[in-house]
């Protein structure tokens, strides 16, 4: 099986995580791609390119700073666009996190359309996990998709935040969600 690990964000504590990740995920991946501060301009949105998104629907983890968040989605959506065809296995990571509980063995999981497989847990206010997620291309181009679909589900009066609009987006394009027998989390500096 030949694995693409997508990495996006910001490096933080890559350092301390990037050895949990070589030692978890198996197999070691055929490709990386790297999309942080120091290979691609990270400028956020500000605040008033986005003063449409306060309306008063967000949760009070986004509603001071929505901007964020979508950011986040952008910064996914552009990695995404860097990942070349033709992997069995295509995987969200951050550089900040750690995976617990075991390996992640890619060959186990059957690589289906429609179906994206992320840890147990950090599904919070009813959604499914942004941290970590694998799947085929196809199914993860809609994983990735969130920042193409946001608007549809703000105009719906959905509540704004980060993993509830990850779940929307899946369940909207008929995406099936397994969660998988280990968990991840944050590593703060």
């Amino acid at each position: 099986m030949t694995v693409c690990l997508i990495y996006s964000g910001h490096l933080r504590t890559w350092e301390q995580c990037k050895g949990n990740h070589a030692e978890v995920l198996r197999p070691a991946p055929a490709h990386v791609v790297h999309y942080n501060e120091t290979t691609h301009d990270l400028t956020p949105y500000h605040r008033d390119e986005w003063r449409h998104y306060y309306r008063g629907n967000e949760y009070p983890e986004t509603e001071s700073q929505p901007e964020n968040t979508l950011s986040m989605w952008r910064g996914m959506w552009n990695a995404w666009q860097l990942a070349p065809e033709g992997f069995d296995c295509y995987v969200r990571i951050r550089y900040d996190i750690i995976l617990e509980g075991g390996g992640v063995d890619f060959p186990q999981w059957p690589m289906e359309n429609n179906t994206v497989y992320i840890p147990e847990g950090n599904d919070y206010r009813e959604g499914v996990n942004d941290q970590f997620a694998f799947g085929n291309r196809q199914s993860m181009e809609k994983y990735y998709s969130v920042f193409h679909h946001h608007k549809t589900h703000f105009d719906a009066g959905k509540p704004f935040h980060t993993e509830s609009y990850h779940k929307y987006t899946l369940d909207m394009l008929g995406v099936n969600i397994v969660r998988i027998p280990i968990t991840n989390r944050i590593l703060r500096p």
